[in-house]
């Protein structure tokens, strides 16, 4: 059983027919599909089999509706995610280029200030429960700090997101047992810009004990007390890179609580993004064949 705590909203992908010309109107093709870093994690872990819940927190609004009601019938236990009274339901923006790659994201994220420790208080008799933790940096620092803080003997793992989000967990870093970021992230984080080894080993010298660095197709660093070690990226035709980093958390958490280790882990993990960046939608239809790979 995995808790994914963080955002939960609708995407929607711009997909360039040309290269962008700043200041003006660009011919392209739009699509929108569920989206939020801890409901993909969530959607992703569901398919592979995994019981799942979901917290988060959605407009009163149909977007919202919508959202939590595509992850009940997945299976996901939405019985956490609250309703803001006051704000609507989060969005994401990309726009991407021909060759799949981000080009801009615009995160519409204001109601995820809302995620403060009294209401996921009320989750705690649940989260005690669950073999592990995932958060993302949607969630306020002082709500993240609040978390780890209460994580006792429970595995916890948190994906830094964006480059902005990352520039709020310096005060935590030391805090996070298991931390997914991308180079640029971990530059916002340490100060170093340099390799995936190089970045990675920044991050463990700052005191987080394991994780994985991500950088497209320069592949993962994986480190961890013992060693920092550099893996390939497997090869694969992009379509679209969004929420590959999730597919990579969610098939490496499988396989943590299938007694892998983070290194056996993130060979699934990246399996599971070379599956998602061949895909149209951030969630790979083909995602559940990973569950026999381990």
């Amino acid at each position: 059983m995995i808790a994914c705590i963080g955002g939960a909203h609708l995407d929607r992908h711009g997909v360039l027919r040309g290269p962008l010309v700043l200041g003006t109107s660009n011919p392209g093709h739009v699509h929108t599909a569920f989206g939020g870093v801890a409901r993909n994690v969530a959607e992703n872990l569901a398919r592979l089999g995994v019981k799942t819940t979901l917290i988060s927190r959605v407009g009163d609004d149909e977007t919202g509706r919508q959202v939590l009601r595509h992850a009940a019938n997945l299976g996901i236990d939405t019985a956490f995610c609250s309703i803001s009274p006051e704000r609507h339901t989060a969005s994401y923006t990309a726009i991407v280029d021909q060759a799949g790659e981000l080009v801009v994201g615009l995160a519409d994220r204001d109601i995820y200030l809302e995620v403060q420790p009294d209401i996921l208080a009320e989750a705690m008799p649940v989260l005690n429960v669950q073999q592990y933790w995932f958060i993302d940096a949607n969630l306020p620092p002082e709500t993240i700090a609040w978390l780890l803080d209460r994580a006792g003997e429970t595995p916890v793992a948190l994906d830094a997101i964006s480059v902005t989000l990352a520039e709020g967990l310096r005060p935590l870093i030391s805090k996070i047992p298991l931390l997914f970021a991308n180079l640029q992230q971990a530059a916002a984080l340490t100060g170093v810009a340099g390799t995936p080894v190089e970045a990675a080993a920044a991050l463990r010298a700052l005191g987080v004990r394991q994780g994985v660095l991500t950088a497209g197709s320069q592949g993962i660093a994986i480190w961890t007390p013992e060693a920092v070690e550099a893996r390939p990226a497997i090869p694969a035709v992009i379509r679209d890179v969004t929420g590959a980093g999730d597919a990579l958390v969610a098939a490496t958490l499988y396989g943590l609580i299938h007694r892998q280790t983070l290194s056996e882990a993130a060979n699934l993990g990246l399996k599971a993004a070379a599956l998602t960046v061949e895909s149209a939608d951030a969630v790979s239809a083909f995602i559940a064949t990973l569950a026999h790979a381990r």
